[in-house]
């Protein structure tokens, strides 16, 4: 019997079977358990059956093949899917991760912002405050600036910067009181309190700093009217009216007069208890404070090389002796007009040099360098000058550790401004300046330099006679002697403020304050 190609051969339990459907089953074949077998006779007595049995076995095993490789195929795509499924998963945790951190970043970027613009708004009331005393008053024009409008007491401004855009959600606004509270009305020239608010994007950041007055001078100087960086050795009669101090303890005569109208400092002598021999409460208006560490100063020749990059943009380490070239010397007259000659050689302004004047000099703003210095009485000194950088001026007395002798002030000094800050006098030598006789200075003296050659640091200031100083006395050692001295410089508790009133400034407490962060 010849198989038919059509056939479908398959294994069961009970042999070989040959199946097609819709076909009558063959001769010699038997149907059973759902397919067609071979009957014993037939494969006993057909020469055709062992043939037909191998290829029956042949077309099986194909069909088996078959099978597989369709099972194959099916899994193959099934673990695509499953790893689409678990790619689109991460991809889809990464996206969210990715926004998310955007979000945050943008958040975070705004709530900084916020908190630079809360700051701005701080130092733009602080200019109002620092360039008016009462912006309650002040005329509108006079507190404009780049199309800001009037800040007003106690009120909010409006919104700041004005920005064309109004999508764009960026501004400040700040008000001042004179309360920590922000409840009380600020009145001029008292303490204040600056309150900021920063908006970005619908984040409000508030801010509160105080605003402090003061008398200090801002400079060299520091906030002493009286300060003996190695010694302070008083005799006679003084009284200082502003803070005073020293590094070491300070040497009283018994039978003077004195008195500290501010509060007085040991600097660097440690605790209690306080130094024996030296100033007691009943002295002083202030507080005594021993404080461990000295108080610091700059040399005359540090403040030289400072005064060379502000004003003349040269970085320098000569120090004082950078103005014997640079100086102002060829530009002094006398009160009558009368141009004043100065050796170049040898800088002086003494007595030869006066004698051929009207008796009164007139310096303009700007460095004046000179190896010797003599004010007599019966002459003035005045100086045409006001506060900063280009606008002082200085008499910067050299050269270097040049020693012996005595520049003296025995004359008057007048200042156009009334405002001691704008004239100073350095000392720079290891010679003693000499204030002396009844001299009405307006001023601020300074003498404090080194270290020389052997590492020694030096400077010297002498008070006798019946001085009126409207400035600071600073020096490396000052000696008060004989005679009824004044020295007046408000500063940490003084009180009377010296002629011209022109020292009030206004100030930041480094310590601000966020209210209601969001």
């Amino acid at each position: 019997m010849a198989l038919r190609p059509d056939w479908i051969v398959s294994r069961t339990v009970e042999g070989l079977a040959f199946c097609r459907a819709g076909v009558p089953t063959p001769a010699g074949f038997l149907a059973g358990a759902g397919a067609l077998r071979p009957t014993g006779k037939s494969l006993q007595h057909s020469k055709m059956h062992s043939s037909e049995f191998w290829l029956v076995l042949r077309r099986m095993m194909r069909c088996k093949m078959k099978k597989r490789e369709s099972n194959q195929k099916g899994m193959a795509f099934v673990l695509a899917l499953v790893a689409v499924l678990i790619i689109s998963v991460l991809l889809g945790g990464m996206m969210l991760l990715s926004v998310s951190h955007l979000a945050l970043s943008n958040t975070n970027s705004d709530y900084a912002n916020a908190m630079n613009l809360a700051e701005a708004g701080v130092n733009w009331a602080f200019w109002m405050v620092t360039h008016k005393d009462d912006p309650a008053t002040a005329k509108p024009q006079e507190w404009l600036q780049a199309d800001w409008d009037l800040i007003s007491i106690n009120n909010w401004s409006s919104n700041k910067p004005i920005i064309n855009d109004t999508a764009i959600n960026r501004f400040f606004r700040a008000r001042i009181s004179g309360s920590e509270d922000g409840t009380t009305t600020w009145t001029p020239p008292n303490e204040a309190w600056i309150f900021s608010e920063g908006t970005v994007n619908g984040v409000r950041r508030t801010v509160r700093v105080k605003v402090i007055k003061g008398t200090a001078l801002s400079g060299p100087e520091g906030p002493y009217a009286l300060f003996g960086i190695n010694n302070l050795d008083i005799n006679g009669n003084l009284t200082v009216q502003g803070a005073s101090g020293t590094n070491n303890p300070a040497e009283l005569d018994a039978n003077g007069s004195y008195y500290f109208d501010g509060n007085f400092y040991y600097c660097g002598v440690g605790g209690d208890p306080l130094p024996s021999g030296g100033v007691d409460q009943s002295q002083v208006s202030g507080t005594i404070q021993p404080t461990p560490l000295a108080e610091a100063f700059r040399t005359i020749n540090e403040l030289a090389n400072q005064r060379a990059l502000e004003a003349y943009g040269a970085t320098t380490t000569q120090g004082i002796e950078f103005f014997q070239t640079h100086n102002n010397n060829n530009n002094i007259y006398d009160s009558a007009g009368k141009k004043v000659k100065i050796n170049a050689g040898q800088p002086r302004l003494d007595s030869n040099v006066w004698k051929d004047t009207s008796g009164t000099i007139i310096l303009e703003p700007g460095d004046y360098y000179f190896v010797g210095m003599d004010l007599p009485g019966s002459n003035t000194l005045r100086v045409n000058a006001t506060p900063g950088v280009a606008g002082a001026v200085n008499i910067w007395l050299g050269p270097e550790a040049g020693g012996g002798g005595v520049d003296r002030i025995n004359g008057q000094t007048d200042i156009a401004s009334e405002n001691i800050l704008a004239f100073h006098i350095y000392e720079g030598s290891k010679r003693t300046l000499w204030l002396e006789g009844t001299q009405d200075l307006k001023g601020c003296i300074y003498a404090y330099n080194g270290p020389d050659k052997f590492d020694n640091y030096y400077g010297e200031i002498k008070l006798t006679g019946d001085a009126l100083i409207n400035g600071s006395v600073i020096g490396y050692n000052i000696e008060k002697a004989q005679g009824n001295a004044q020295i007046i410089l408000p500063s940490l508790g003084g009180g009377n403020p010296p002629p011209g009133g022109h020292f009030l400034f206004y100030a930041l407490v480094p310590d601000w304050k966020e209210l209601n962060p969001l």
